[in-house]
């Protein structure tokens, strides 16, 4: 079974990812936003000061000289003359800009006082340089540290709870469907210093021990009520045997219902010990053929509902096999035939044989939506007026076999028309004749 990706250590990792890529965000927007701001605030206002300050300076005295530092240069030029000017500078007007000098494209400051203009140009790669050493190189450990301390509480968080993933993975290795409760092992978890955890293991223990004890009666129950109804049914049909031969055809209704309620009841007890059994293991596979069956069960149905007006129909273009119990199918294939003859006063029954499966279909009594919806609860029963035999726990017991044996079953019906069962078998075999 793949894992999926919504469990605790994914969501864990999720976050974790989450917190790195947002870190990285805000930290390259900082750098960008430190960028403008030192270009566009910091360095404007420093040009300005540097401009001001030296028109300050020239006016007092005439020969002062052009500021001339490792990172700032200038030039000045009478407004009507630019000739002295390198060519990149002589069409910039006042202002803060970019000029192309010397395969670069330093800052380039502009201003005007009376005729002259002063160029400041200001080598930001040097500038860049130092930002780098006492701006980026800070930034970066100040990232680590950062990611350290998500990966600290990433550690810490998958620590907290690592005990209730190592309980999700414990009862999702049990199939409560079998009923395998020693397998849920929950030693390493009951010394785990965690209330939310204890508390967890605790009612777990309580629910499987009381789910098992329930499991266990209702086995008990089944298994011991099936074994003591077949002492009454065997001395039933001696019983019965001896008034056939006494009384032969002057009772042939009456024994024929009899005979077909007391094999309806032993078909039950059959399927109720089958069902009690504690694995699906328990029961040997074999390969069944799916026709001997149904031709079996409807001779011996012919023979009890011979007095009943109806055509039974097998379409069959090979022989189906299927790997199963021996004892499942025909539990399966008699509950289902048997509905059919039950429900049927009078009309049709096809059986058809497919290569993954097969169906039965009547013209009975067939139920409405809200019946369709009710027929696979136990003891439930379409007809109301209590004209078929049966107990109501049929088609319980076909949906439950197949539940188990992972066979598909659909069923359709419609009222006054009849219905249709179908039976699929993913695993089938079919072999022409």
């Amino acid at each position: 079974m793949a894992k999926s990706n919504t469990n605790l250590q994914a969501k864990l990792v999720k976050v974790f990812l989450i917190q790195i890529a947002l870190i990285s965000l805000v930290a390259i927007a900082g750098i960008y936003a430190a960028k403008a701001t030192l270009e566009d605030v910091l360095v404007r206002a420093a040009l300005e000061g540097e401009a001001q300050h030296f028109w300050d300076m020239r006016s007092e005295d005439p020969t002062f000289p052009l500021p001339n530092t490792m990172n700032l240069k200038a030039h000045m030029a009478e407004l009507d003359d630019f000739s002295d000017l390198p060519t990149s500078l002589r069409d910039l007007g006042p202002g803060l800009q970019r000029a192309e000098l010397a395969g670069q494209q330093p800052i380039v400051y502009v201003e005007d006082k009376g005729n002259r203009r002063l160029y400041l140009i200001f080598d930001e790669v040097k500038v860049s340089r130092l930002a780098l050493v006492f701006g980026l190189l800070p930034l970066g450990l100040v990232l680590i540290v950062l990611y350290l301390l998500a990966w600290f509480a990433y550690r810490q968080s998958h620590k907290a709870v690592s005990p209730i993933m190592k309980l999700s993975r414990a009862v999702n290795e049990v199939d409560f469907r079998e009923g395998n409760f020693p397998q849920l092992d929950l030693d390493d978890l009951r010394n785990i210093p965690d209330d939310e955890v204890s508390s967890l293991v605790r009612a777990l223990d309580e629910f499987t021990n009381r789910l098992e004890q329930f499991v266990e009666r209702e086995r008990n129950f089944t298994r011991d009520v099936s074994h003591e109804l077949r002492t009454p049914i065997a001395v039933i049909r001696g019983a019965l045997e001896l008034v056939e031969r006494k009384y032969g055809d002057l009772a042939v209704t009456e024994m024929n219902r009899m005979y077909r309620t007391l094999m309806d009841m032993e078909s039950l007890i059959e399927t109720l010990l089958l069902l009690a059994r504690e694995q699906i293991e328990a029961l040997p596979l074999r390969e069944v053929t799916v026709n001997d069956l149904i031709a079996a069960e409807l001779d011996n149905l012919r023979m009890i509902h011979h007095d009943k007006p109806i055509t039974v129909n097998v379409e069959e273009s090979g022989i189906l096999v299927v790997l199963a119990a021996e004892r499942v199918l025909p539990i399966l294939i008699g509950n289902l035939l048997r509905n059919a003859f039950n429900y049927t006063l009078r009309g049709n029954i096809t059986v058809s044989i497919r290569s993954d499966g097969f169906s039965v279909a009547d013209s009975g009594i067939g139920m409405d939506r809200e019946q369709v919806q009710k027929v696979f609860k136990p003891f439930y029963r379409a007809d109301d007026k209590q004209q078929a035999t049966g107990y109501g726990i049929g088609m319980t017991i076909v949906k439950r076999l197949c539940n188990r044996y992972e066979w598909n079953l659909r069923l359709s019906s419609k009222m006054g028309e009849g219905t249709e069962v179908s039976v699929h078998f993913p695993k089938a075999q079919f072999r022409s004749r």
